[in-house]
């Protein structure tokens, strides 16, 4: 049955199958950025500068960032990946520090403090699990409920 097959048709249909696939890939993760270029494409060719994007990324003041409200500021997805990857950057850096738990709470919860907008968003729970996991897996102790709690009350 393979016989048939030459490894140019074999080729031309891996490569066709690899193709697709990425494709297909780029299409699922970056369909929002690729509306965006080619609007951005499109208000450039007319000459229409109101339609145009904004893409500087705003990360001096991420306090201010309420995605709900704003549709100039970017989406919840840019917000909780800034924020995650804050909180793992310091986890990380705590875990090489040796730092204490209460310090910890403190300096994590001033990371929320920063990010007021996803405590009542309907992420925290999730952020909560993030914060639970990463505390376990870089710095070895465990966070009950009220230490969770306790991080966002500030806020």
């Amino acid at each position: 049955m393979f016989s048939n097959i030459s490894w140019y048709q074999y080729l031309i249909f891996i490569c066709a199958t690899a193709l697709t696939w990425y494709a297909a890939i780029f299409y699922i993760y970056y369909r929002q950025d690729l509306l965006q270029i080619l609007q951005a494409k499109k208000s450039f060719q007319t000459g229409d500068e109101n339609t145009g994007h904004n893409f500087s990324l705003q990360r001096e003041n991420p306090a201010s960032i309420d995605p709900r409200n704003s549709p100039s500021s970017p989406d919840m997805g840019q917000v909780i990946q800034s924020f995650t990857d804050e909180v793992a950057a310091y986890l990380e850096e705590a875990a090489k520090n040796k730092v204490a738990k209460q310090d910890l709470l403190f300096s994590v919860g001033r990371i929320t403090n920063k990010y007021s907008s996803l405590s009542g968003s309907d992420y925290k729970e999730s952020l909560n699990q993030f914060i639970k996991l990463q505390t376990e897996n870089y710095c070895a102790m465990f966070l009950n409920e009220e230490d969770l709690d306790k991080l966002w009350r500030d806020t």
